[in-house]
């Protein structure tokens, strides 16, 4: 492990603003069975296997997908890449979808039904969330995501689609249009008391939808589908006490407003190799653009470099744990460590350094500066290192 040592800084401190977090739902809070979809009973062979995945069900004839990480790719059901798109779980290796809305009500729309693992209790706030992902092959986006808590187990065969009251979220006129990242959708919910079942799925009548049309993925081949389908992860219900308590976000733009910095405190009597070699530029989370805060130290590199023409240096970007985790839902932030590098790299030519004395490279999050995944330890790893090289 390196040990950052810049002899630019001496006082160190940590700059924190609001951090957005989608919530970790311990088990033995959540009264939603098999929440992510991870527990199988039976195999999944195809299209239409939301029975696969134990607990739950589809209330209408058209039954809802199941995919998964763990079956051959090229199957239907596969993941990432499947009949449907691109998208890996959000969290284990399985997760579910659902027709959300479909132009002129051509095909008929799916819902996943669930029994919760115990009755809800009269006058008790629950937090209802669960997390979407717009699927690649959707022409159109939609609101109306919406979940039902029910007292009876829901069996519509003959229904192409629910009519019931959505309780969750209260108000459902948000369109949901990503398909790179997973959407936050919940809402508190205080039971009457009698509520074992909970449905997701679209309940408005058509004309109510609000549909968007969305262009077809970067790189993706396939025709698009006249229907907004959504993929669906991490189901959960648990009791709260305050509104305050129940909260979702949008995971691909997770970004904390965490970025750790030195305060300047120059030495004039160091050679200046020595004031560049081993400098650091630290980043908020996701982001690979230069942060205000850091323009300061660029600033004084780059009137060291502009007064060194023979000084070389060589940029090394740097992720954190959730960065590197998170690729498998985001390819884009795959070579997020290198366009760190990269745009330090702008910011000095920018500033008048030849390009020909800059080099830079990506260590992803293999040469972590600090262990741990606390904000003040993986604030310290989102960093670009700058070191001086013959």
């Amino acid at each position: 492990m390196r040990k950052h040592a810049s002899l630019l800084f001496t006082t160190v401190l940590v700059l924190a603003g609001n951090a957005m977090h989608a919530q970790q739902v311990p088990d033995s809070l959540n009264m939603v069975p098999n929440g992510s979809f991870e527990e199988i009973d039976g195999k999944l062979r195809r299209l239409g296997g939301i029975d696969v995945a134990k607990g739950w069900s589809s209330p209408t004839a058209a039954k809802a997908d199941l995919y998964s990480e763990s079956i051959a790719s090229g199957s239907p059901a596969s993941a990432p890449t499947n009949a449907n798109g691109f998208q890996s779980a959000l969290s284990g290796v399985n997760y579910a979808g659902v027709r959300w809305y479909s132009y002129m009500d051509k095909e008929p729309r799916s819902y996943v039904q669930v029994k919760l693992k115990k009755m809800l209790k009269k006058g008790q706030k629950y937090c209802v969330t669960y997390y979407v992902s717009l699927s690649d092959l959707s022409k159109y986006s939609s609101d109306r995501l919406g979940a039902y808590l029910s007292k009876i187990q829901i069996n519509k065969k003959e229904e192409a689609s629910l009519t019931y009251n959505p309780q969750v979220p209260a108000l459902q006129t948000r369109v949901y249009d990503d398909m790179n990242g997973w959407q936050g959708v919940c809402g508190v919910y205080e039971a009457n008391g009698d509520e074992q079942y909970l449905i997701i799925g679209n309940f408005a009548p058509t004309e109510k939808v609000t549909a968007g049309k969305v262009r077809r993925q970067r790189g993706e081949t396939r025709p698009q589908q006249p229907s907004a389908y959504f993929f669906i992860d991490d189901v959960s219900v648990q009791p709260v006490k305050f509104l305050s308590e129940c909260s979702c976000e949008q995971v691909d733009k997770d970004k904390s407003e965490f970025i750790y910095g030195r305060k300047m405190t120059p030495n004039p009597g160091l050679k200046p190799a020595e004031r560049v070699d081993r400098g650091i530029i630290y980043f908020k989370r996701f982001a690979k653009d230069i942060d205000p805060s850091m323009k300061p130290q660029l600033d004084t590199l780059a009137s060291v470099l502009k007064a060194n023409p023979t000084i070389k240096v060589k940029l090394t970007g740097n992720t954190d744990v959730l960065e590197v985790d998170r690729v498998r839902m985001r390819p884009d932030l795959t070579d997020l460590d290198k366009e760190r590098a990269e745009a330090v790299k702008s910011f000095l030519v920018a500033a008048g350094i030849g390009a020909e004395r800059i080099s830079v490279a990506g260590a992803k999050g293999d040469k972590p500066a600090v262990e741990g995944d606390d904000e003040v330890s993986t604030s310290q790893n989102r960093r670009v290192e700058i070191d001086v090289v013959p």
